[in-house]
C-alpha cells in the first residue's frame, strides 16, 4: 500500500507522477523534444543525483525483507515500468529490450501494455516537509565539502552533523532518519537555533569506528565477538 512506503520513496514517486503528467501533455501536443527534456531532467537530477545516491545504503545493507528495502524495491519497479512505457513511443526497440528484464512484467512486449500514468498523491504536509529537507540539505552540503577540503573527513559517512534549525523546520525534528539518510552522514543531531530565522550546520568527525560492511561510523562496531569488524545493525 502507498501509505506503507517510506518518506523518500513517496517523495520520488510524487516527483515522477508530476513529470509523467507533463510528458503526457507533451505527447498530446506532439512536442517530442519536450518529452526528451522532461525525462532527461528527471533522470539526471531527481533520480540519479538524489534518489539513487541515497538508497544505496538500504539496498546494500538492510535485511532482504526489511520494510525500507522492500519499499524501495517496490518504488524502483514502479519507476522502471513507468519509464519503459513512457519512452516506448520514441525509443521503441530500447524500451522493448529493457522490458524483457522487468520482473513480473505483463505481456512479452512493452507495446502490448496499456500506459496508465500514475497519480501518486503526496499531501501538502509531506510536500512541505521534503521542501524543508532539501533546503537543509543545500545548507549542509557546503559544510560537508568544507570539512573534506580541510581533511577533517574523507567520505561524508565519516561525518557527524549537527543542524541548528529554526521553528519553520520543525517537521525535520520528527523525521530525523529521513534527513540523515538524505545527507548521507553517519550521525545527525537536530537542535533548535537560538537565533530566530537562522539555520547553521556544524560538521565534526564521527565517533566510533567504520563498519566494514555498511561504511557507517558507529560506536558498537565489534559488539559481537563473532563479527569484530561490523556494527550492531549489520
Amino acid at each position: 500500500a502507498d501509505g506503507k512506503l517510506t518518506g523518500l520513496d513517496r517523495w520520488i514517486l510524487g516527483e515522477f507522477s508530476k513529470m509523467e503528467k507533463e510528458v503526457v501533455e507533451a505527447y498530446d501536443k506532439f512536442e517530442f523534444h519536450v518529452v526528451y527534456q522532461k525525462v532527461s531532467q528527471f533522470i539526471a537530477v531527481e533520480l540519479s543525483a538524489t534518489y539513487h545516491d541515497v538508497i544505496k545504503d538500504r539496498l546494500y545493507t538492510d535485511p532482504a525483507n526489511s520494510h525500507r528495502r522492500r519499499s524501495t524495491q517496490t518504488t524502483l519497479h514502479r519507476l522502471l515500468s513507468g519509464l519503459c512505457q513512457m519512452l516506448a513511443p520514441i525509443l521503441a526497440f530500447t524500451a522493448d529490450e529493457t522490458w524483457e528484464f522487468v520482473p513480473g512484467r505483463k505481456g512479452s512486449s512493452i507495446h502490448e501494455t496499456n500506459w496508465n500514468p500514475s497519480s501518486f498523491a503526496v499531501s501538502e504536509t509531506e510536500t512541505a516537509n521534503w521542501k524543508n529537507f532539501f533546503l537543509l540539505r543545500e545548507q549542509a552540503l557546503p559544510e560537508l565539502e568544507a570539512a573534506r577540503q580541510n581533511k577533517l573527513i574523507g567520505k561524508s559517512l565519516e561525518a557527524k552533523a549537527t543542524l541548528r534549525v529554526d521553528e519553520q523546520f520543525a517537521a525535520a525534528l520528527k523525521a530525523q532518519e529521513d534527513l540523515r539518510e538524505l545527507l548521507n552522514v553517519s550521525r545527525l543531531f537536530i537542535e533548535l537555533s537560538p537565533t530566530p530565522g537562522k539555520t547553521h550546520c556544524v560538521v565534526t568527525r564521527c565517533d566510533g569506528q567504520k563498519c566494514e560492511r555498511c561504511w557507517r561510523w558507529e560506536l558498537d562496531v565489534g559488539v559481537s565477538p563473532e563479527h569484530p569488524t561490523i556494527c550492531g545493525r549489520c
